[in-house]
């Protein structure tokens, strides 16, 4: 099959085309299934044929062989083969339409095979629809259809249609239309907004009605209420937000409102392109002058130290808070309220510990001191011009931090050298910036917090 021509005159993304491979190929493979799935005509004919999927011809024909006794799967699997001649996703849209698995029963284990194959393919069947929707009404005359199709039948027994149905559109009168043109200037501008869209990007581009702006999916994980999408003129909007510079104040629904690569985000959610921001509650309501957590400096469902009285997302701090607790006291407390020791170590000792749970808190008060550095200093100060190259930039390396956060939390790190190592590893990436963070800012946090001595000149080992 030439995919090319299911949409001519369009060129398809590389991840629309892997779709499209896969869709195609779980098709060809349970085309049998299909037709023991249909045992009436009626949606099913009608609605290929509504559709353009087949010609009134080959319907004609169908529905004629369907009569005969022991031809019905067979005479619908004919019917699949034409269909695989120019298959599309809109073909699959039309097959897993709620008219049609209402009136199939037996589909519903094949659409849980597609499902499967495609885990977001409701996503992709929705934008092609909505494509289908954008092109124009426009009705050939009776001169311009040739119709002269006829089935025959071929040595083995199967029906093969001799010609397909050929519509030449006066291709010379339509290509000044000015609604045809349009049709295809709106459909251009949704395609090249999706295939420019890698939604595994951590900064995705995100439009409102006439706004536009970035969303960070970092911060949308904090929450709906949290400053998520920065907008073209710098300003930082909540989700909400975004829809009400958008036009849609009286809408009240952002998953609708708000789209990305011509989806809306609620289908991204739900496809689990995008995270599900929880939503704020108790302590985490936003309100004007409201609290902030101390790591990123967003609002949200925040818990608070009853010792220093500072706020932190449950995620942000180390070790991650799941619940609300009476005199709960944060890390960088439990650190700095224990008694000072005036016994100090080498550093060969200090890395060649066991990463038991003292060495694990230390660990964390220097990862935060770090994720702070980070999310507060350089994070927030970002530069409006180049703005979403220096964002990349510094998302990576909090990724990188996830990553150490994590394989600490996992308990992966058996002696405190590891995860010594695991933090130089950033500072010699490539792509590095001294400017966000300085290895030496690192070494004098992690100095202090292990009380190492001062090392004679030769005695480093890992600086």
């Amino acid at each position: 099959m030439d995919h090319g021509d299911c949409k001519p005159g369009t060129r398809i993304s590389l991840e629309n085309r892997i779709i499209l491979e896969t869709a195609f190929n779980l098709f060809k493979k349970y085309k049998v299934e299909i037709s023991d799935a249909i045992n009436t005509t009626f949606p099913f004919l009608e609605c290929l044929r509504d559709h353009g999927f087949i010609t009134n011809a080959i319907y004609k024909e169908s529905e004629e062989s369907f009569k005969m006794p022991d031809s019905k799967q067979r005479t619908i699997y004919r019917v699949l083969n034409e269909v695989e001649k120019t298959f599309n996703l809109s073909f699959l849209g039309t097959l897993f339409s709620d008219v049609i698995m209402k009136k199939y029963p037996g589909l519903n284990r094949i659409h849980k095979v597609f499902k499967k194959g495609i885990p977001n393919l409701e996503l992709f069947l929705e934008n092609d629809d909505k494509e289908e929707e954008d092109k124009p009404d426009v009705k050939p005359q009776p001169d311009q259809v040739n119709s002269s199709e006829n089935f025959t039948e071929s040595n083995d027994g199967d029906t093969a249609c001799t010609s397909t149905l050929k519509r030449s559109m006066g291709t010379a009168d339509l290509e000044n239309n000015p609604i045809l043109e349009k049709a295809k200037k709106k459909k251009r501008k949704t395609q090249e907004t999706n295939t420019s869209v890698d939604f595994l990007d951590e900064i995705l581009p995100v439009t409102s009605g006439t706004a536009t702006g970035i969303l960070i999916k970092r911060k949308m994980k904090q929450g709906i209420t949290v400053k998520c999408i920065r907008s073209d003129d710098g300003n930082w909007l909540s989700l909400r937000e975004m829809e009400i510079r958008g036009g849609y104040e009286s809408a009240n629904n952002w998953k609708k409102s708000v789209y990305c690569g011509g989806k809306p985000l609620g289908k991204l959610i739900t496809g689990g392109i995008l995270p599900t921001p929880p939503r704020a509650t108790g302590r985490g309501k936003v309100q004007e002058n409201s609290e902030k957590c101390k790591i990123c400096q967003e609002e949200g469902k925040l818990f608070r130290c009853t010792n220093c009285f500072s706020f932190f997302h449950g995620n942000c701090h180390l070790p991650p808070v799941e619940s609300e607790r009476n005199f709960w006291k944060c890390t960088f407390c439990s650190i700095q309220m224990r008694p000072r020791s005036h016994q100090y170590y080498k550093e060969s000792e200090i890395l060649g510990r066991p990463m038991g749970s003292d060495e694990e808190l230390k660990c964390e008060f220097i990862l935060l001191k770090v994720y702070c550095h980070l999310e507060n200093n350089v994070f927030l100060n970002i530069p409006h011009k180049n703005y979403a190259e220096q964002a990349s930039q510094c998302l990576k390396k909090l990724r990188k931090l996830d990553e150490i956060k994590n394989n600490l939390m996992e308990k992966k790190y058996c002696q405190v050298e590891e995860f010594v190592r695991a933090m130089k590893g950033i500072f010699q990436d490539s792509e590095h910036n001294d400017s966000d963070l300085t290895e030496e800012e690192f070494q004098k946090h992690f100095k202090e917090v292990f009380a190492i001595q001062k090392p004679n000149l030769n005695s480093s080992l890992l600086w």
